[in-house]
């Protein structure tokens, strides 16, 4: 029986997508929470009744309308006939674990004073067999999880809407969806929500959505390919202000007078609409007498038509701060932003750091210590009814507060600091990123979640050698519940500490939570040519690796097998079966696939370590050790390249070239307890003992047990007769 007033209603537009629509419903039909009714609407695609009609459940209902008007208008059509009391969205190739409207609804239940609430999904990357519409996983990963911050809201939608439920009249006095907005159509909605309440962030993974590798079918990725398309839809949902009043977002108007239109004034214009993220009312004060209004919104272009745009014009031409006084009489709003010709109108985040400011009591004014903006009375932020107040402006202009332009509001300082992570990290100063990657754990409110920051988190960690870190946060993420790429990151993680065994557990598990089965990489299509190591692929070539450590050499073969055909241009699967074949010294078959592996990669240092082992096997000691040096000058920060020229590089007595490498490594690497030992051996056998000394009076403050470098202070005694310091 259909039920009459459903606490939940299921919003559901579909398009073309018969393949996924089946998967999509199942999903709602296996909720634990049983009290929904879901809404189907076909926006003039293929006609998917019999999909529908093959659940025979009475809480579903379809519409097919035989236009195509969009995603927006299929929305708001079922928006209006919804009886739940809470809406949760669902897109027609996504997916709900059967916890998830359970979750959301509970949390509402429980937070009267809240009303839109959200959860974590994965993001599954996945190839498209187009001949029979089927689709295989190759990722899985937390993209977006991030606690409420309007502010952050305001530049960028951090709540996606399959991850979304909220009450139904918040919707409804947000005015619903802009249908002219094609792109980012979630954000049109909740970006006006959260003007009327906070969201509640819940986070446990409730379920999936689908991003294909390669070409996207979904309108909103072929709507962002016209970039200028693209700005200007951005422009139309910041200006979709909903109904007033606005509880939570205090009001804003930029009042920019124009005494001649030019070019000029349309570009500064563009240029503060396309950088301010906050909410504003712009008004443009005409104080050009010959031109009316119309004329004037003709002269603006696109940018006239946006909802948030408006044209007051001068019944005479009037003084600079009359005009400014004109624009802010009309506005019914807080605070006013008074930019002039000389704006600097390309900074970001102007008016969010500047409201804290005012807000807080430090200032009545605002003003930015900008060069370009010094000479002007204006460029400020001001309360309105304090500007209407004052009677001599440049005189109370003295009580300005300047701030520094790249002062950010406490919401936007865990993205700084993450800013600066990824950045220091991307330039090796890894004690650096660090430090800012726990500086943005530390922001208590707003930032974003554990589960987002582990990749970043983990890369810091392994170029720190901080393995153990790295693996206690990849074990608390798996515990809670977000296992699919965190069981890859482990795994990688046990690898690198050199436990094989535990590595080759949990490349499996994280193999299985993506879902790609082995029998699948027979489908025509893979293998597939992509750049990133995603993780069914890391997953295999991890394991692969693990299982030649373990001796298990059949096994790790027909594993880098299905690595090579799930990934066609990779060489890691080539490096993989050339190490095989070093073990079980079939030495022309490793000399052939390190070869291939060399054709597809110029700038592995594994490849020519490999070679020097095959060379070594050979007993061609000379081309083993030019090998391995080639190695090290493709990455001088492995110590593993290290050992092997040093033991060669004995073999060969140069003693001179391994003192050149040792040092350039041990200057990048100081603390390296071998490459200590080696050098300080080095310095021995060309008789310069006190290099040596010195050498050995510092790696024994590292390892005071250290048996080597004991036994090169016993020789340099022996002979010197001088003991180390």
């Amino acid at each position: 029986m259909k039920l009459n007033s459903p606490k939940i209603t299921v919003l559901t537009p579909t398009y073309n997508r018969p393949d996924y629509l089946k998967e999509s419903i199942g999903s709602v039909v296996t909720q634990t929470m049983k009290d929904w009714e879901m809404i189907i609407v076909n926006d003039g695609g293929i006609d998917v009744q019999k999909i529908v009609e093959s659940f025979d459940d009475d809480r579903i209902t379809y519409f097919n309308r035989s236009k195509n008007q969009g995603k927006a208008a299929c929305l708001n059509f079922a928006l209006r006939r919804a009886k739940g009391g809470y809406i949760a969205y669902l897109d027609d190739d996504d997916i709900w674990y059967p916890n998830h409207l359970e979750t959301l609804s509970e949390a509402l239940d429980k937070n009267a004073d809240t009303g839109v609430v959200y959860s974590d999904l994965y993001a599954v990357e996945f190839i498209k067999d187009e001949n029979n519409g089927r689709r295989y996983p190759i990722n899985k990963s937390i993209r977006v999880a991030r606690d409420f911050n309007r502010d952050f809201m305001f530049y960028f939608n951090h709540t996606l809407h399959v991850s979304l439920m909220h009450r139904k009249e918040l919707a409804l006095r947000a005015g619903g969806y802009d249908e002219n907005i094609t792109v980012l159509i979630d954000w049109n909605l909740t970006r006006k929500l959260s003007f009327y309440t906070d969201f509640k962030y819940i986070p446990v993974v409730t379920g999936e959505y689908y991003a294909p590798l390669g070409k996207s079918d979904r309108i909103s990725n072929l709507e962002r390919e016209d970039n200028e398309r693209y700005k200007h839809n951005l422009r139309k949902i910041k200006a979709d202000l909903p109904p007033e009043p606005w509880p939570k977002v205090e009001k804003i108007a930029v009042v920019f007078p124009v005494d001649k239109w030019t070019d000029s004034t349309i570009n500064i214009i563009t240029e503060l609409i396309d950088n301010i993220s906050y909410p504003v009312k712009f008004i443009i004060v005409n104080n050009d007498p010959a031109k009316d209004g119309y004329s004037c919104k003709k002269f603006l272009g696109k940018i006239g038509t946006l909802k948030n745009v408006f044209i007051k014009t001068t019944a005479k031409s009037l003084s600079l701060y009359e005009t400014y006084k004109l624009g802010v009489q009309m506005a019914d709003v807080d605070y006013v932003y008074l930019p002039s010709e000389t704006v600097k109108a390309g900074l970001e985040f102007r008016l969010m750091s500047a409201r804290y400011y005012i807000s807080d009591g430090r200032s009545k004014i605002v003003k930015w210590n900008i060069k370009q903006e010094n000479s002007s009375r204006f460029d400020v932020l001001i309360e309105k009814k304090y500007f209407l107040e004052t009677i001599d402006f440049d005189k109370n202009k003295k009580e300005t507060l300047s701030i520094d332009p790249d002062k950010l509001p406490e919401s936007l300082k865990f993205d700084l600091f993450l800013t600066r992570a990824k950045l220091h990290h991307k330039d090796g100063n890894y004690k650096l990123a660090f430090y800012f990657i726990n500086e943005a754990q530390a922001v208590k409110k707003g930032r974003g979640g554990d589960q987002y920051l582990i990749d970043l988190y983990s890369k810091i960690c392994l170029d720190l050698k901080e393995y153990d870190k790295a693996e206690e946060e990849c074990r608390t993420l798996i515990n809670r519940g977000y296992g699919a790429d965190n069981w890859i990151r482990l795994g990688q993680i046990l690898q690198t500490k050199k436990k094989y065994k535990e590595a080759v557990e949990s490349y499996r598990n994280g193999l299985a939570e993506i879902g790609l089965e082995e029998s699948d990489l027979e489908a025509s299509v893979f293998p597939v040519v992509i750049t990133e190591n995603l993780g069914s692929f890391a997953a295999r070539i991890g394991l692969g690796e693990c299982l030649i450590k373990t001796g298990d050499l059949s096994e790790a073969a027909r594993i880098l097998r299905s690595a090579a055909r799930l990934k066609a241009n990779s060489h890691r699967p080539f490096l993989g079966f050339g190490e095989i074949f070093l073990k079980s010294n079939q030495l022309d078959n490793a000399k052939e696939a390190l070869f291939a592996a060399g054709k597809r990669e110029k700038r592995d240092p594994q490849i020519p370590r490999l070679f020097g082992e095959l060379f070594e096997k050979k007993g061609e000691f000379d081309s083993a050790y030019s090998c391995y040096r080639k190695a090290f000058e493709l990455d001088k920060s492995k110590s593993e390249n290290i050992e092997y020229i040093y033991k060669t590089g004995c073999l060969l007595k140069d003693w001179e070239g391994m003192k050149k490498i040792l040092e350039e490594f041990i200057f990048y690497r100081p603390g390296n307890i071998e490459a200590i030992n080696y050098l300080a051996s080095v310095y021995f056998m060309l008789d310069e003992y006190g290099k040596a000394s010195e050498l050995v009076e510092r790696g024994l403050v590292f390892d005071r047990d250290n048996c080597i470098l004991k036994e090169i202070y016993f020789k340099i005694m022996e002979n010197t007769g001088l003991p180390v310091n």
